[in-house]
């Protein structure tokens, strides 16, 4: 009979520890951490700059690139390949792909974009 009870209390422990830290299954009060890069990663770690907002970063960013460009540049908003804003990674970058001026957040996207241009071109508002 003492087993039993001994048994009982610490099934019950077990059971009070698993429903206190939950499965895992429903939503976490703490934020998700953000995705791993992966070697493969077009942006090679590039991050937004620290201690800037968004809207500041983006400005600063654009406002590097001559008028008529950063007119061009704002006109498209995104980079088709990553779908960050332009200027949030830095001074964007102008290429002419398949005779079409097309504007990537960075450098790394330069390569995905030329292996499908069709792909991207379609994510473009004309």
């Amino acid at each position: 009979m003492r087993r039993m009870t001994r048994f009982s209390g610490a099934v019950a422990a077990v059971l009070v520890a698993l429903v206190s830290l939950g499965c895992g299954d429903g939503p976490s009060s703490e934020p998700a951490p953000p995705p791993a890069a992966d070697e493969g990663d077009a942006h090679m770690g590039r991050t937004r700059q620290a201690g800037e907002s968004q809207p500041e970063a983006v400005r600063a960013a654009l406002a590097g690139l001559q008028p008529s460009d950063r007119e061009s540049a704002e006109r498209q908003r995104i980079c088709p390949v990553s779908g960050e804003l332009l200027g949030s990674m830095g001074e964007p970058v102008k290429l002419d792909v398949e005779g079409r001026e097309v504007w990537i957040c960075c450098a790394g996207c330069e390569g995905t974009l030329r292996e499908n241009p069709e792909q991207y071109f379609a994510k473009l508002k004309d």
